[in-house]
């Protein structure tokens, strides 16, 4: 159910979930499997800013650093129980909603220029042999000797998981209500009563903040919200069909990311660019994820552009998302994901439904 608001609807939701991102669909999918009445107030469309322009990788070992020893509150923890949570996660969405999430965990390269320092060996990944590395990605560049091979990790194709939630939302009767921009919180005694948006006012118990970059613009939860929008630019190339230009798995360096589909395209990201709210797509950038994943796989600097766009990464204090009550009683957040809202999906959304539905 995708509908416009109507104010004082005599069909009030039990919970009022402010932006229609991957991770407020999960969430709003899971509180509606809880039993509650769910409606996602969106201010344009839904899965179309950050979820719709990441590339969906699943790799906490390497974007965390790969610690052998963590603490079970740390934000890698949070990235290895989420990836654990996913094959189900996948599944599940799949068999309610007949939608291919192109689940790939085949494992992740992640190699160095010739001159880096050997890599040693650590828990999830091994280091191989360049020859072992050609063998799972043919067209490697033969300069790429210090590598590891990260076995449990991959990707997921964001867009794919953002329609098979949009549609699951939809056969669990969660209102997504689009075009509708939240201007604050509203209370009593503070307590939660509703929200204010731009075509109404919405009674509800309970609200959750998962507005991505836009999470510090809505007022009067009575809690501190801290985001600033972080753009990285991208592009998707089309494969070839010989076996030295496909590649099947996810290649991770400092230079780009590739990421496979099985229909074929490539996504290459990214760049990091404080830039405010800025959507802009430049060809200096284009040109140079292509160069720094031609690095990588040479094949690629001849493969046909099929797009390239720019999202904003929802960036927190420390880099660290926050998941849970923040302020007035019955407000919620699910913000500052930034580089991993698609990965951390999962466990968000368990996290935040065990903690409303324990208390609501």
């Amino acid at each position: 159910m995708i509908s416009r608001p109507e104010s004082h609807s005599p069909s009030n939701p039990d919970v009022a979930i402010v932006g229609a991102g991957i991770i407020g669909l999960a969430v709003a999918r899971r509180l509606a499997l809880g039993g509650l009445r769910v409606a996602v107030i969106e201010r344009g469309r839904p899965a179309q800013e950050a979820t719709q322009a990441a590339a969906g990788m699943l790799c906490p070992r390497l974007e965390y650093g790969g610690e052998t020893e963590l603490d079970p509150q740390s934000v890698a923890a949070l990235g290895l129980t989420s990836l654990s949570l996913y094959p189900e996660f996948a599944a599940s969405l799949e068999d309610e909603t007949n939608i291919d999430v192109d689940l790939r965990l085949n494992g992740v390269i992640s190699p160095e220029d010739s001159d880096a320092n050997s890599p040693k060996e650590g828990e999830g990944y091994r280091v191989i042999s360049r020859e072992e590395a050609c063998e799972i990605v043919p067209g490697l560049h033969p300069d790429l000797e210090a590598i590891r091979f990260y076995p449990e990790e991959g990707s997921v194709d964001n867009r794919r998981v953002a329609a098979a939630l949009i549609e699951s939302c939809r056969r669990l009767g969660v209102d997504i209500r689009c075009d509708c921009g939240v201007r604050s919180v509203l209370t009593s005694t503070s307590r939660v009563c509703g929200l204010e948006t731009e075509r109404g006012t919405i009674e509800t118990r309970l609200v959750v903040n998962t507005a991505g970059a836009w999470a510090s613009e809505i007022s009067g939860s009575g809690s501190s919200i801290e985001i600033r929008p972080i753009k990285g630019q991208m592009l998707c190339l089309e494969q070839g069909t010989s076996p030295q230009e496909r590649v099947e798995h996810t290649i991770y360096s400092h230079h780009a990311y590739i990421v496979p589909r099985s229909d074929g395209r490539i996504v290459i990201g990214t760049t990091v660019e404080d830039r405010g709210f800025d959507k802009s797509v430049d060809d200096e950038a284009v040109a140079g994820l292509r160069d720094g994943a031609a690095r990588m796989v040479p094949t690629l600097a001849r493969a046909r552009l099929q797009d390239a766009w720019a999202g904003l990464r929802p960036l927190g204090v420390d880099e660290r998302p926050v998941i849970g009550p923040a302020g007035h009683d019955g407000h919620f957040v699910a913000v500052g994901h930034y580089r991993n809202g698609i990965l951390l999906t999962p466990v968000t959304a368990e996290l935040l439904a065990a903690e409303i539905l324990r208390t609501n």
